[in-house]
């Protein structure tokens, strides 16, 4: 019984400590590239699919290294295994290691250009995206890029060319979602982000100028969309339509979450919104990949 409970309680403890359904988020959108090809799935989509995530996993666990004392000095953070003291600043950093290294072996078998994206993509968010947090604002920005890279590593898993009109479209509607995705955060969090150290466009904007930005961002985001047809896409009308409808109504529902919803469920609603407009647009691409 004591074997079992300690098998759970380490278990759990990973579980918290790589973020994990952030990292299957990530891993999702890497499959989006992989199937936007149009390929089948076969051995190099499951070596995509453990890559990624390990990769994403171990990236999480590393970033908790690098800020656990950002993390101890905030409400929703202060309860992850490093400021928690449920495990130790090197054990976690083994931990991390372990998983970027095992997660580079599996892409390495889709190729050398999957693993260096990969590889080169958590030297960009450890090295550069974390470190700025504290010291700009607009830290995001270069955060974005990271966010765009897996659909990359996907596309390029399937053994197809990175500067594809497609694959170059979906990581630039990835890279404009992040943004209002994380600033929406700010609505809420922004004190907090700032009484631990970082730097956030709370320090600038005000709780409604942010909310603008926001919806323009968001807004842009929507009409970006549209313009698929011209990356190379061959949009099949019931998908052209399909995406008139979504994009009306993201637009519709954003404003009113934004700015006519005036109670605690408001920015909440909001980012269930914008995260299942991105998830919602990524099966509609993959769909129009396979239907002939």
């Amino acid at each position: 019984m004591k074997l079992k409970n300690n098998i759970v309680h380490y278990l759990s403890l990973l579980v918290r400590l790589t973020r994990v359904r952030l990292s299957l988020l990530v891993t999702f959108s890497a499959m989006t590239g992989y199937l936007l090809t149009g390929s089948s799935p076969k051995a190099s989509f499951v070596m995509l699919l453990a890559g990624v995530f390990l990769l994403s996993a171990g990236t999480s666990v590393l970033n908790q290294v690098q800020e656990f004392r950002n993390d101890a000095l905030m409400k929703r953070t202060r309860l992850r295994p490093i400021p928690a003291q449920e495990i130790s600043r090197l054990q976690a950093s083994w931990i991390a290691l372990g998983l970027i290294l095992i997660g580079a072996a599996f892409l390495a078998l889709n190729g050398w250009l999957p693993m260096m994206l990969g590889l080169s993509n958590i030297l960009f968010y450890n090295l550069i995206y974390t470190p700025l947090k504290t010291r700009s604002y607009l830290a995001i920005l270069p955060g974005a890029i990271v966010g765009a890279v897996p659909p990359l590593i996907g596309w390029t898993s399937a053994g197809f060319n990175p500067f594809h009109p497609n694959i170059l479209f979906l990581a630039t509607f990835v890279l404009l979602w992040q943004v209002p995705h994380f600033w929406l955060l700010m609505v809420k969090y922004g004190k907090e982000y700032e009484e631990a150290g970082f730097s956030t466009i709370s320090k600038v904007l005000n709780e409604e100028q942010i909310k603008s930005v926001v919806f323009v961002w968001g807004v842009v985001t929507s009409l970006f969309l549209m313009l698929f047809p011209f990356f190379g896409f061959s949009p099949k009308p019931l998908l052209s339509s399909l995406v008139v409808v979504l994009n009306l109504l993201f637009i519709v529902l954003f404003y009113r979450f934004l700015f006519l919803d005036r109670n605690s469920r408001t920015v909440r609603n909001s980012f269930i919104l914008i995260n299942s407009y991105a998830f919602v647009v990524f099966i509609l691409l993959i769909v129009n990949s396979f239907v002939s």
